[in-house]
C-alpha cells in the first residue's frame, strides 16, 4: 500500500472503531509528535489515546480533506469532529479541529506522524480526555 492509501484505511479503521485494524497500520515504535512536540512513542501509547477519546466522544470521526505523498511520506489535512458523552459536558469541550499530519510508512506500517493543528487544542483535548473519567 501506498502512505496516502495507508493513512486513509487508518481513518477508516478509526471511523469503524476498529483498533485490531488502526494498530495492524501502525509500526510497534511509532513516533507521534504533537505541533513539534514528542507525544506518543508506541502502537500501544496510541491504541490507549484513541480508546481514551472513543469513550470519551462517542460520535468523534476524521473527515479527510487532501492527501498528498511523496516518497514514503503522506501529507494529509483533515477535520476532527466530536462531542462529549452528555456526563463529560462540563469537563470536555466540543471538538471542531482542523490540522494535518505528515505521516511516514514502510512496510505497510507508520512508522511516524507528524501531526499539527491550530494552537494547543488537540493537545488540550487528549489531556483532558487522558484526566475525564465518567460517571457511570
Amino acid at each position: 500500500r501506498s502512505p496516502a492509501q495507508v493513512y486513509r484505511a487508518y481513518v477508516r479503521a478509526e471511523t469503524d472503531r476498529d483498533e485490531a485494524a488502526m494498530n495492524a497500520l501502525l509500526a510497534p515504535d511509532i513516533e507521534i509528535e504533537l505541533n513539534g512536540v514528542p507525544a506518543l512513542g508506541s502502537a500501544d501509547e496510541d491504541a490507549a489515546a484513541m480508546a481514551a477519546l472513543f469513550v470519551a466522544y462517542p460520535d468523534y470521526h476524521r473527515e479527510v480533506i487532501e492527501v498528498i505523498e511523496e516518497g514514503g511520506t503522506a501529507a494529509a489535512r483533515w477535520r476532527m469532529v466530536g462531542h462529549p458523552r452528555p456526563e463529560l459536558a462540563g469537563q470536555l469541550p466540543r471538538i471542531d479541529i482542523r490540522g494535518c499530519s505528515f505521516v511516514r510508512v514502510a512496510d505497510g506500517r507508520m512508522t511516524a506522524a507528524h501531526v499539527w493543528s491550530p494552537s494547543d487544542a488537540l493537545e488540550r483535548v487528549l489531556a483532558l480526555v487522558g484526566n475525564a473519567s465518567p460517571s457511570d
